[in-house]
């Protein structure tokens, strides 16, 4: 293309005159080079090859077909040189010049002195946008003034915008375009009140690197609060219309909530929800309304877990994504009935691009709901359907958390999906010294550095708080944003209150993913929200460290077998042939409980970096001078940064990853293989740790139910047959079907034989003792506060591990809190065989707690309590807590 345009300008003006001279390696030249870095200055990178010269003059001119007028040039002084790179200075531009150039093809170009055409490059602008034109007005989008609408989109590069209005979603002539005003970056549309309700879209004019031209776009309005069907348009809405809100939405009274301490979180998917529920009408299965359903299976249960104490309900991404159609009628589903357990994946292979289930970790439109959830995805119904999802979740005492993805966007240039870049080239994503766009998180990493891109993360979040009374948000690779971004978008939430905006932004909770990789994290490591810089941010973090010392390996499939604390290392080894990390010597087995014991330990107490207490060598450390993979253990600095957990959406299943490491066809042991009741006895003591920890417990929904994906490690595309729950706790669909071949084919070997063993399904009741055993951790919980400390002084007085008879054991965590009026004594076993523990703290008056004992875990009829001897039984694999029964506590020595 550049070529083509430049024959019609040869010998016509002399910088593009000179492009005639373009080498072939400029031609394949990547998308922009140049850096804009302030108005100051500009960093220039020259391609392979050519390294910066004495004798190299760097000039800006803009050029291209379209435009008629002669192009000036301006000389760019070079004020720094190293290797290939070149800082210039723009300091001679004024704030016009500036403006006049970049609504227009904008390049540098570097001549040498004789003249000779050596590079072009167009150039990245964030720098320079974020000097001159950021926008710190809050009403971006559409809002409401009256007896009109006010428009605003930010295009500071664009050269020309047009809003054309569609008095139908499925409408290709416009009935009505309007010319917005331009101002400082920001192009301002006013819309008379009669086309409420009608759908938009911006056609934007600018110059796009990444074809080198003008290109002119219809596109979507990236602060849109309603859309048609698959985003096709924006829709002009008023989101306090009473068409907009269900019945009883502005009385809608919060379940109570003192404080985050208080909080257990439940990880849903919309589509798991209700899909497989047949007490749901098949209509409203899989949709914001299965949870307005009030006498299905599905709403029923989670009410019981609310009456437990349950407190949150952890959404996976709902707003608006692209991976699945929004069309029903486009639709597919299989029938899985074959006995071939090959079958069903198979059968999904052939329809899961156009089947109903996603994820939905591929945003699009940051500021609407997604409609495939939707009744009907046209327009407004959608805003109108989530809210009463809303509703009816805090109408059953539960709390809503929104996960939100702001790492990335589903597709990016000038794709079907993509948004920004149609708008402002390469400005919202974060882009290499050449201009390729990051890809670290799956797709298209956001710059959030960038003032704009960080405003939009503040401005979606508040939205969605406030005009969804949405309570907690859980945040997708945090680590892909900065600190001071995640600070930013808690003091916003913070500022919200009843009286001014309806909800109470000091109930609302931050929470995500901090795990220490991606784009933002290599290049600013220091800056990153990774585990190490959270401390101190008052913001959650998964706990990976706990998960990991709890079920053994890694959610990596390789490590599947892998054992860990709760699944039998050291003490019912599998000897399976597929293990990574698990020594087949006994005592090198030994040692590792050990260290994984005293990683267990830290995140029962919240995984506080400076709590201290005695590991296995029987020094007394620090928690955060504790390495777990040659990191820091602990890393938090109260309680409520730390999420702990021992499974969510991905990865396998607790149940799963206990069938890959309980021991099968084992030799030596009696019998061979684990049995269902010796897996699901594996399985509650790894859901009792996190539950019983200082700290905000998380568990993915159905494990309590001992949901199984067979085998599948990354469940995101497969299907609602994979990713099944039954409320009604009468199977865990485990042996239906290997799992997908095109994430876990080279698993088969492995799995089948255990999908094909009748002896490790489940049945009913133990389906139902799990459940019950899970509702009543929440009653425990929800009634003793010492579950709930608040500060690291608080758990340094009031948390204490024991051991005994001052040996520490493999495999045997004990642990008392206290405070002045009460105590309870936790105790941990994942040895297979009962275990007696001594200690002078057990001459006190213990008994079973109301909410746990032998009604809950029949096990627990085994535990002998020997008073006068200061010793405990406790049963093999077991959770054992007691509470002071009477007399007063004296704390221990």
């Amino acid at each position: 293309m550049l070529d083509r345009k430049l024959k019609h300008f040869c010998g016509t003006f002399i910088i593009i005159a000179l492009a005639c001279l373009l080498l072939d390696s400029a031609k394949a030249a990547a998308p922009a080079r140049a850096q804009w870095l302030s108005s100051q200055k500009m960093l220039v990178k020259l391609p392979q090859g050519l390294r910066v010269a004495d004798n190299m003059m760097f000039q800006l001119a803009n050029s291209d077909i379209n435009f008629k007028d002669v192009p000036r040039t301006y000389p760019l002084p070079v004020i720094q040189r190293q290797d290939n790179y070149a800082v210039v200075s723009t300091a001679s531009l004024n704030r016009q010049i500036i403006e006049d150039l970049i609504h227009r093809p904008l390049k540098v170009f570097v001549t040498n002195d004789q003249n000779q055409l050596l590079d072009s490059t167009p150039i990245q602008y964030a720098g320079l946008l974020d000097e001159l034109y950021a926008y710190r007005g809050g009403d971006l989008g559409v809002t409401n003034q009256g007896a009109q609408f006010q428009m605003k989109l930010w295009a500071p590069t664009a050269y020309s915008v047009r809003v054309a209005l569609f008095a139908s979603p499925t409408a290709m002539q416009s009935d009505v375009v309007l010319v917005p005003t331009y101002q400082n970056g920001v192009w301002t549309t006013l819309v008379p009140r009669q086309y409420q309700n009608y759908f938009y879209l911006y056609e934007v004019t600018v110059y796009q690197p990444l074809t080198d031209r003008m290109e002119t776009s219809l596109v979507t309005d990236p602060y849109s609060m309603s859309l048609a069907m698959n985003g096709a348009k924006s829709q002009l809405v008023d989101l306090d219309s009473a068409e907009s809100k269900p019945y009883g939405w502005d009385t809608l009274t919060k379940p109570q909530l003192n404080s985050f301490k208080d909080i257990t979180i439940y990880e849903l998917h919309i589509r798991d929800f209700s899909a497989n529920d047949e007490s749901i009408p098949f209509v409203y299965r899989g949709t914001y309304d299965a949870f307005a359903q009030s006498g299905s299976h599905g709403v029923q249960y989670l009410k019981s877990l609310a009456d437990s104490g349950l407190t949150h309900v952890h959404l996976l991404p709902f707003n608006d994504f692209g991976s699945v159609n929004e069309d029903r009628a486009t639709w597919e589903t299989i029938n899985a009935s074959s006995s071939n357990l090959q079958d069903a994946q198979g059968a999904l292979a052939q329809i899961r691009s156009r089947d109903a289930f996603n994820w939905g970790y591929d945003p699009v439109h940051f500021f609407v709901p997604d409609g495939s959830y939707a009744m009907d995805p046209q327009g407004l119904s959608r805003v109108r359907e989530t809210r009463a999802m809303v509703q009816g979740l805090n109408n059953l005492g539960l709390r809503v958390v929104q996960d939100v993805v702001f790492n990335h966007t589903y597709e990016n240039g000038l794709s079907a999906f993509s948004v920004f870049d149609k708008i402002v080239p390469l400005y919202y994503y974060r882009l290499t010294d050449d201009g390729y766009t990051y890809n670290s998180s799956c797709c298209a990493d956001t710059a959030s550095e960038h003032v704009m891109m960080e405003k939009l993360i503040v401005d979606s979040v508040v939205h969605w708080a406030k005009n969804y009374k949405i309570d907690a948000f859980r945040f997708d690779l945090m680590s892909f944003h900065s600190r001071s971004t995640l600070m930013k978008v808690k003091e916003a939430l913070r500022s919200l209150t009843p009286q001014r905006d309806g909800v109470d932004g000091s109930r609302i909770y931050i929470y995500g993913e901090a795990w220490p990789f991606g784009s933002f994290y290599n290049q600013n490591p220091q800056e990153s929200m990774s585990q190490l810089n959270a401390y101190g941010t008052g913001i959650g973090f998964f706990n990976d460290r706990l998960r990991d010392a709890v079920r053994g390996g890694t959610t990596s499939s390789s490590e599947k077998s892998d054992q860990g604390f709760a699944t039998g290392l050291y003490f019912d080894f599998n000897q399976e042939p597929a293990n990574q990390n698990t020594p087949a010597n006994i005592n090198d087995q030994m040692d590792k409980i050990r260290h994984l014991g005293d990683v267990i330990k830290v995140g029962l107490a919240g995984n506080l970096r400076d709590f201290t207490f005695r590991e296995h060598f029987g020094n007394v450390i620090y928690a955060g001078n504790l390495l777990f993979r040659n990191s820091p253990v602990a890393t938090s600095a109260e309680p409520i940064e730390t999420i702990n957990y021992v499974s969510a959406h991905d990865g396998y299943t607790l149940w799963d990853a206990v069938q890959a490491k309980a021991p099968f066809y084992t030799n030596g042991r009696l019998p061979q293989t684990a049995t269902a009741s010796e897996r699901q006895r594996m399985h509650q003591l790894a859901m009792a740790i996190p539950m019983l920890s200082q700290g905000v417990p998380f568990m993915e929904a159905g494990v309590e139910l001992l949901r199984s994906k067979n085998g599948d490690q990354d469940s995101y595309d497969s299907g609602d047959y994979f990713n099944r729950i039954n409320w009604r706790a009468d199977d865990n669909y485990w042996g239906q079907g290997l799992p997908p071949a095109w994430k876990n084919y080279n698993d088969w070997s492995f799995w089948l034989p255990r999908l094909q063993n009748q002896d490790l399904k489940v049945n009913p009741a133990l389906i139902s003792q799990t459940a019950n055993y899970y509702k009543a951790l929440l009653r425990l919980r929800k009634n003793n506060s010492l579950f709930k400390m608040n500060t690291l002084d608080e758990v340094m007085k009031g948390l204490v591990f024991i051991d005994n008879e001052n040996v520490i054991e493999p495999g045997l965590i004990s642990m008392v809190l206290h405070n002045e009026r009460e105590a309870l004594l936790v105790m941990f076993n994942s040895s297979r065989v009962p275990r007696v523990f001594s200690h002078k703290v057990l001459s006190y008056n213990w008994a079973f707690t109301p909410e746990f004992g032998p009604n809950v875990d029949p096990m627990l009829s085994q535990v002998i309590l020997n008073r006068p001897q200061s010793q405990i039984q406790i049963p093999g694999m077991t959770t054992v807590v007691l509470k002071l029964n009477k007399g007063p506590f004296q704390g221990v020595k």
